[in-house]
């Protein structure tokens, strides 16, 4: 086998062809408890602080006992929100980063093997198998993070969408 013939062009080639770790489920489930333990163990000083004030104009009659439990609800409810988003989201990237390390590292076999046994001259020995990271413009940054963040979403939701 040459390097011209090894599947290496392309990762997609790679996630296709190998079957998910059979830990994987259980890998997620364990980021899904962390997720959770450290997101129930933060101090919300913020929440607190909101109460206070609250309570402060409810008091100096600024704000009436309906609107400071209504306005109390949304702002517990927003919280709610952002939890239940960091943990939707956070423990199947975790779960993810780790897949995309097993697959590099088997990439990286594969590419050992082809490469120990590549024939002396092979002019797809260099080049092929090397990768450039363009340099995106300063101003780029942000778009290039949203498009990410994109697909990781859609991604996660046709999975989620698969499973139910």
């Amino acid at each position: 086998m040459t390097l011209r013939d090894a599947p290496h062009s392309s990762s997609r080639a790679y996630a296709e062809a190998a079957p998910a770790p059979p830990a994987a489920a259980a890998a997620e489930a364990t980021y899904a408890d962390l997720v959770a333990g450290l997101l129930d163990a933060r101090e919300d000083l913020a929440t607190a602080r909101f109460d206070v004030a609250l309570t402060a104009a409810v008091t100096a009659g600024e704000v009436s006992a309906e609107t400071a439990r209504m306005l109390r609800f949304w702002q517990r409810s927003a919280v709610r929100e952002v939890v239940a988003h960091a943990q939707t989201v956070l423990a199947p990237t975790l779960a993810a980063l780790d897949r995309s390390r097993l697959e590099a590292a088997d990439r990286l076999a594969r590419d050992e093997d082809v490469f120990a046994t590549a024939e002396p001259g092979d002019p797809g020995t260099l080049g092929e198998a090397s990768t450039t990271v363009s340099e995106q413009p300063a101003g780029q940054d942000d778009s290039r993070r949203q498009v990410i963040v994109a697909a990781l979403t859609r991604s996660t939701l046709l999975d989620l969408r698969a499973h139910h």
